[in-house]
């Protein structure tokens, strides 16, 4: 055995041992040849990280990559995890889905036999599934864990990995953490038990099998307990109004279960953009299939547009975020932000809601106006960290104090209108928003308008994003110095707008800009600076955690009860961009 000289085993002999263990032809074939070349580094450094609650990356061999040897690693490491630390775990079992993407369904197989190879049961779906499905699946099914192979709306060459846990949430740390280090300590060459097909044909014709508890395949039982699930009240305001709504699935997964719960609500004409709405692993109308990228929406606003639509729907990939495109007073289509939506939806749901301890959530790089709302309905409201994981941690611990959630959202387009998924879901959110506009339609009134009626009553609202990317030799390095000189000194003002109050939540403290009046924030540590301004402006900058990127969000919140709101929106787009090239300047060279 050759070593590099720090007495570990040599990068080609782990990537011998990884090719003996691959089970795949393709990727076997291709890290062999990169064997024989000489050229394995970059199969294996860096390795997948695993955050965000999973794995996302480009196909490809080596633990750099997605494949079927890491799909193996990863899902047996989990597997000891749940035998460890769920008593049940065995009989609960594992639910697992995959979206449409070249190369989930043959990943989400893989999955399934490793965890049956375990010893625990396995719930799979008789086709594709969208995440908000396979969430509810985990609930309903009150599974031990539940995993969706999706890179949700990475461009096509990407595969993803996610992962639930017993309690039907996403992980969180330390969860995650372990799984990372155990995964990271696992031998190259480490041999995998696995389910034959054959076994698992025998599993699925016997309850006695003797390869796992159970291998059961759900179908559309299983989607029609979702759609009972996530249906909206028969009786609500305007039901019997019709409505016309454009629609996209984006290539994605989520369509079929769209139309069949728009359908159950009757009334709806759906205006699909026809080319977009079946699933395509090759998203071939749009190259980054993320309905907040610019250019994304063009063919449903124009859909929308063309049959004089009342709303513009559209679900992501794997379906678990919607974006939403309204008429202006002039006629002209705007997609909304993702504050925008989730300012209308809560006022909506907050309104309707029918608890005396309810409380809605978003995080901390999301809009404040959702506070503003929730006092004037006398409903509880707060913050948590960026991702759907920490919303429904904090929101289960709500729960068993005696509160109830009534909606959720993160400015990623990302919104819970539902107890029953316990994470964002963008079908369920179409079914709330449709019935939004329906409503609306109903009342003379359109839901644009009601969109400005909400910041003239509560204070208009104006976010924007920046993305501010290093480059260059220790590009990642100098970004952590700028963040920490940041930390160390702020500004007394930016953009001529004086500095209020500095929130630094890698230290969890807020104080004054002299470091005067500190007082802690309740939260996990996390790397994310945020400043209060004059004049109602707010900045939030965190760091990318894939790439030596900057990621800047602006907002402006004024006060209730604006002459102009155009003329305000204008003043305060300036101001924005004041605010982003005076950050731009001190953050970058």
């Amino acid at each position: 055995m050759t070593t590099d000289g720090d007495n570990t085993p040599s990068l080609l002999d782990r990537a011998r041992a990884w090719r003996d263990a691959d089970p795949d032809p393709q990727t076997r074939a291709e890290l062999d040849a990169r064997i024989q070349r000489g050229d394995v580094r970059d199969c294996f450094e860096p390795p997948l990280g695993f955050g965000t609650a999973g794995l996302r990356g480009l196909a490809g061999p080596g633990p750099a990559h997605m494949n079927h040897r890491l799909i193996q690693r990863v899902t047996a490491v989990l597997a000891d995890l749940l035998r460890a630390e769920v008593p049940d775990a065995a009989e609960r079992g594992v639910v697992i889905g995959y979206d449409a993407r070249h190369g989930s369904a043959a990943l989400a197989e893989t999955a399934a036999r490793t965890i049956a190879g375990a010893g625990l049961g396995v719930h799979v779906f008789d086709t594709y599934a969208p995440t908000p499905l396979v969430a509810f699946a985990a609930l309903e099914l009150n599974t031990a864990a539940a995993l969706v192979l999706t890179a949700s709306h990475n461009p096509p060459e990407y595969l993803g990995y996610k992962v639930y846990g017993a309690r039907a949430v996403q992980i969180v740390p330390p969860t995650d953490e372990r799984i990372a280090q155990a995964l990271g300590a696992l031998p190259p060459g480490v041999e995998i038990p696995q389910v034959t097909a054959a076994e698992v044909a025998a599993g699925s014709e016997a309850a006695d099998a003797p390869v796992c508890p159970y291998w059961r395949v759900h179908g559309e039982p299983l989607r029609a307990a979702y759609r009972a699930a996530i249906a909206r009240p028969a009786s609500a305001a305007g039901a019997e109004t019709p409505l016309r709504v454009a629609y996209s699935a984006m290539h994605g997964v989520a369509g079929e279960l769209v139309r069949e719960v728009l359908a159950e609500q009757g009334g709806i004409e759906l205006c699909e953009v026809v080319e977009q709405a079946e699933p395509d692993g090759d998203f071939p109308t749009v190259r980054f299939p993320n309905p907040e990228e610019p250019g994304a929406l063009d063919r449903l606003t124009a859909r929308a547009a063309a049959v004089e639509a009342d709303v513009a729907l559209a679900t992501d990939p794997d379906g678990d975020r919607l974006a939403v495109a309204l008429a202006d007073e002039h006629g002209d289509w705007q997609v909304l932000m993702g504050d925008q939506i989730g300012a209308l939806v809560g006022d909506y749901l907050m309104g309707q809601a029918e608890t005396s301890h309810g409380f809605v959530m978003n995080t901390v790089v999301s809009s404040r106006l959702l506070g503003r709302l929730a006092a004037y309905h006398g409903v509880g409201y707060e913050q948590t960290l960026t991702g759907f994981k920490w919303l429904w941690k904090r929101a289960l611990e709500r729960e068993q104090d005696g509160d109830e959630l009534v909606f959720a959202y993160e400015d990623a387009i990302g919104f819970c209108p539902t107890r029953r998924v316990r994470d964002k879901d963008g079908i369920a959110t179409a079914a709330v928003v449709t019935e939004m506009a329906r409503a609306a339609r109903a009342a003379g009134t359109t839901l644009h308008d009601q969109l400005q009626a909400l910041y003239r009553r509560h204070g208009l609202s104006v976010n924007r994003q920046v993305s501010l990317k290093l480059s260059g030799d220790n590009a990642r390095e100098r970004m952590n110095e700028r963040l920490q000189a940041l930390r160390r000194e702020p500004p007394a003002a930016v953009a001529g707008l004086a500095v209020e109050r500095v929130h630094d939540y890698r230290a969890a403290q807020r104080h004054a800009p002299d470091g005067s009046d500190a007082e802690p924030i309740p939260l996990p540590a996390t790397d994310l600076i945020q400043l209060d301004l004059a004049g109602g402006y707010h900045v939030s900058i965190r760091p990318s955690g894939t790439e030596p990127k900057l990621k800047i969000y602006l907002e402006y919140l004024g006060q209730p009860g604006s002459k102009d709101l155009a003329a305000e929106t204008r003043q305060a787009d300036e101001r924005l961009e004041g605010i982003g090239k005076d950050l731009a300047e001190r953050l970058t060279d």
